[in-house]
């Protein structure tokens, strides 16, 4: 009597289900394992399958995963952006789908080039495909470097890869054991315990490893932590762009300012004041004075025209004893600028996105300076790029993410955008000041851990101190070198056993 196998449709249905789980192992969960045993399942399901079957299955967990981790883009274009719930879910569907066509595409590479069942398609091509992958997501179509793999161990021993090999590394040592608890079954299975034995022990390895290197640090503490002062306006997104609202708004900040000018830095979120500077210098230079009387450096996102252009850029400005601007280099798609708008025209302007036309500032501006300390700046969805934070100046002191992810409503947006800040600061053994509107706003150590928090969606000033870092991490000295060396040779090794076989 032979053993029935599970239908066809019962294992696509548990490609969705593994996809849908992996968010589980993302912020605010936090449950790591699942993504050991997500993508562990995905590969036990590709491994018996057609290439058809594989590309339809890998899509199938993109559309779980996907659909449950990035769902909130759904309110940003509809619920803020007065789109359509047609049109919104529409938007949201089609980038789901594409971003689903990742893991499509990492599963017809692997099955359709390796089509034996070795080690080294195991445990090479695997997790080599699926972190080249991620990384090529980051920059493809300009790029969405959201939910990578790396960003769910930050409760885990991998951590420790990150400030040497960044996020891409620890999506390596999770997908590698991934492979390896996948492999120690087959060989299990096949009554060779002596080879199932040595993958579980090389997991362990890995495990090890990861967890002794979390112990070091990279970078030294420089000078004595300062005070900053964080501020949560908490201003309903509804009302935030309405031209009624603007003096009530300014109020509000300077009122909850005022008795935190003690603070070194004090910092309001993006856009916290939301009309172009040229048309509040009179309050500026009020706010400038004030600052300088209390040496103090107050730092806020704000819209600054572009000069000679009837454009504008989402802009960072510092105050009082520090100075600097700096002016957001990625975008936001359809948030912040409207892609192939000459194009596609009319069809575009049905989004009807609030504040859709700022325009790139450049890709190498200086840092901020304040109480002495050079603070390389971000504003909002640019921290989720490794890259892009890499590349400023290697001397700085601390980082400073302002954001307004009110746009995303009660959501786990926030959740995992804080989580990526974290993996920033691990990667660059800097803190960072993240800042939010109505959240999460926090003080980030060199270690990535939360080292204080706001509340959510009130009106809160975070008042905490902070310790400046200097120095480099290996991430910050050899970049992406080796860990594409890494990949690529566990690439060559796949091909080459391919031919044997």
């Amino acid at each position: 009597m032979t053993n029935k196998l599970p239908s066809p449709y019962l294992l696509d249905l548990c490609a969705i289900i593994a996809g849908a789980a992996l968010t589980l192992a993302f912020a605010p969960f936090d449950i790591f394992p699942i993504a050991i045993l997500s993508p562990a399942a995905l590969l036990a399901l590709w491994l018996k399958s057609s290439v058809k079957r594989v590309i339809w299955r890998g899509w199938l967990f993109g559309l779980g995963f996907f659909g449950t981790g990035v769902y909130w883009i759904f309110i940003s274009i509809h619920t803020f952006g007065n789109t359509s719930i047609f049109l919104a879910s529409f938007a949201t569907s089609a980038l789901i789908a594409f971003l689903a066509l990742f893991p499509a595409f990492n599963g017809y590479l692997l099955n359709r080039h390796f089509p034996v069942n070795n080690n080294t398609k195991i445990l090479c091509a695997f997790p080599a495909l699926w972190v080249l992958l991620e990384w090529m997501r980051s920059w493809f179509l300009s790029g969405f470097p959201w939910l990578f793999l790396g960003y769910s161990q930050l409760h885990s021993p991998l951590k420790g890869y990150a400030p040497i090999f960044s996020v891409y590394g620890v999506s390596l040592a999770v997908a590698l054991s991934s492979a390896l608890l996948v492999n120690s079954i087959i060989k299990f299975r096949q009554a060779q315990h002596k080879s199932a034995y040595i993958q579980l022990f090389t997991f362990a390895l890995i495990w090890i490893l990861g967890g002794c290197l979390s112990f070091i640090s990279w970078t030294k503490p420089v000078g004595e932590p300062i005070k900053v002062s964080l501020v949560q306006g908490n201003i309903a997104q509804e009302l935030k762009w309405s031209p009624d609202q603007l003096q009530p708004t300014l109020d509000h900040y300077v009122k909850l300012t005022q008795p935190h000018w003690d603070s070194k830095i004090i910092v309001w979120p993006e856009s916290a004041i939301p009309v172009p500077l040229h048309a509040v210098a009179d309050f500026l230079n009020q706010l400038n004075q004030t600052a300088r009387d209390h040496q103090a450096t107050l730092i806020t996102g704000i819209p600054v025209k572009a000069p000679e252009e009837e454009a504008y850029y989402n802009s960072i400005i510092a105050l009082g004893d520090g100075e600097g601007i700096y002016t957001k280099h990625r975008l936001v798609p359809f948030g912040e600028y409207i892609p192939l708008r000459n194009l596609l025209g009319r069809f575009m302007d049905l989004l009807q996105v609030p504040m859709s036309d700022f325009i790139p500032g450049p890709g190498y501006p200086k840092p901020l300076f304040a109480d002495g300390l050079k603070i390389a700046a971000f504003v909002c969805y640019e921290i989720a790029y490794p890259e892009q934070v890499l590349w400023r100046d290697g001397d700085i002191d601390m980082m400073l993410t302002i954001s307004n992810d009110a746009w995303f409503g009660h959501s786990i947006a926030q959740a995992q955008h804080a989580e990526i800040a974290q993996m920033r600061a691990l990667e660059m053994g800097r803190p960072i000041l993240f800042v939010g509107n109505d959240g999460i706003t926090a003080i980030i150590n060199a270690k990535g851990k939360m080292q204080a928090i706001a509340p959510q969606y009130q009106t809160y000033v975070l008042t905490g101190d902070v310790q400046a870092t200097q120095g480099k991490t290996p991430w910050q000295r050899f970049a992406m070198d080796p860990i594409l060396a890494i990949a690529l040779i566990m690439m060559i090794l796949a091909i080459r056993m391919r031919k044997r076989a």
